[in-house]
């Protein structure tokens, strides 16, 4: 149904056969489908077989892992200027979980166990003070970030999706958050009171991904911000979420799309999906910047180094690859 089901269909069964044995289950490739900068750029984070991966932000390189033994890693997001690391995941059908860990210690600090259902993507507001998770079992929920990461409490369930929810994000406004689902709609919702505002109907298979476009120094503040969609409907659409208008729809894709972000510089957004190949468009058009051959496999995750440099992305073979971006500049 979206890149989580495609992804580990086939991995759960050898997942379960191999798990008794340590050995085998360490030589186990998952999809990956968390990927992650560290706010300084100094590494880079992927999901392994009930562990995380540090690798160097240079070139992709293991330099380390973090027990994880959720069953599944669907997502990762680092809290903005801070030293929180959420990941997301659970067993299909049975429960979700987020754990966020202390990144200057790699120990859990919290473990957030409300969903019946796998937790499929974790998100934190601009200044890290809310952290947006979203479900398989239809729902999303927003919490409260205490100190440090302690005392973290869920301030509102975000309910009315048909479907999983398969994204979230916050507007870089703070004003709302904006969730993506397999029933093809994304909300759009007040961090306020968590109600709900509107909805777009426009995509015409699951809506996979969400990415905001960054705010930047040179940004008009009363120009409403850019939200990017990507679907299995082969498109990329781009809203105004704040103020209920669809912008333009990217069709240059011929297969679903699991996957975008932008560029730190918000001059560019970049997408990949079932195709293997990604692609760069400009912001403020459809016009197609520059494509490639990144995989021979489905790209299910993408991520960009904070000085927008380094492009990673995260296949279903297991693979990690790092593309230096500086020549395109």
């Amino acid at each position: 149904m979206r890149r989580l089901y495609h992804a580990y269909s086939v991995v759960t069964a050898i997942f379960g056969l191999m798990i008794s044995n340590s050995r085998a289950a360490e030589a186990i490739r998952v999809p990956i489908t968390a990927l992650t900068f560290s706010p300084d750029g100094s590494a880079l984070v992927s999901n392994g077989a009930r562990r995380l991966d540090v690798r160097s932000a240079q070139d992709g390189s293991m330099t380390g892992q973090l027990a994880c033994d959720l069953p599944k890693i669907t997502a990762a997001a680092f809290q903005p200027h801070g030293n929180i690391l959420a990941v997301a995941g659970g067993e299909p059908a049975v429960n979700g979980e987020v754990r966020l860990f202390d990144w200057r210690t790699q120990s859990v600090l919290q473990r957030l166990t409300n969903q019946n259902d796998l937790a499929t993507s974790v998100s934190f507001n601009r200044n890290g003070t809310l952290l947006g998770v979203a479900s398989a079992d239809h729902s999303a929920s927003v919490w409260r970030m205490g100190s440090g990461g302690a005392n973290v409490t869920r301030i509102f369930t975000l309910a009315g999706h048909a479907g999983p929810v398969l994204a979230i994000a916050f507007s870089p406004t703070d004003r709302t958050v904006v969730t993506a689902s397999a029933d093809r709609s994304i909300k759009v919702w007040s961090t306020e009171n968590g109600r709900l505002l509107r909805t777009f109907s426009h995509h015409l298979e699951a809506v996979n991904a969400l990415a905001f476009r960054p705010r930047t120094a040179a940004d008009d503040p009363a120009t409403p911000r850019a939200c990017a969609s990507a679907s299995d409907d082969r498109t990329v659409r781009i809203w105004q979420p704040e103020i209920g208008r669809m912008v333009r729809i990217i069709r240059q894709h011929r297969a679903p799309a699991f996957a975008l972000v932008y560029a730190p510089d918000g001059r560019s957004v970049f997408s990949a999906g079932r195709e293997g190949r990604i692609r760069q468009f400009d912001a403020d058009s459809d016009t197609l910047l520059t494509e490639w051959s990144a995989s021979a496999d489905w790209i299910y995750a993408l991520a960009l180094s904070p000085d927008g440099l380094k492009l990673a992305s995260g296949d279903g073979s297991g693979k990690v690859m790092l593309r230096d971006l500086s020549g395109d500049k």
